[in-house]
């Protein structure tokens, strides 16, 4: 569902690569997503994206990345 709404609204698509500018470490829009459902967080992320959807595709991007670095952070 997100997976949809992200490619429709803002062009981006699971094989799209982020890149964390605190760590340089690198992961696809799939592998975040797939970490997101695994933490039961879909429906608060999806929320999240719709209400920050006014800052484009780029503010969608940055919101993903701190997504994915609050993971990595997590098992350090």
């Amino acid at each position: 569902m997100i997976e949809n709404y992200l490619e429709e609204r803002f062009g981006i698509v699971q094989e799209d690569i982020l890149v964390s500018p605190a760590t340089n470490q690198k992961a696809t829009v799939k592998e975040v997503l797939r970490i997101i459902e695994q933490r039961g967080h879909a429906d608060r992320v999806l929320r999240k994206i719709k209400s920050i959807q006014s800052l484009g595709r780029k503010g969608v991007i940055v919101y993903l990345t701190g997504q994915f670095e609050l993971d990595r952070r997590k098992f350090k």
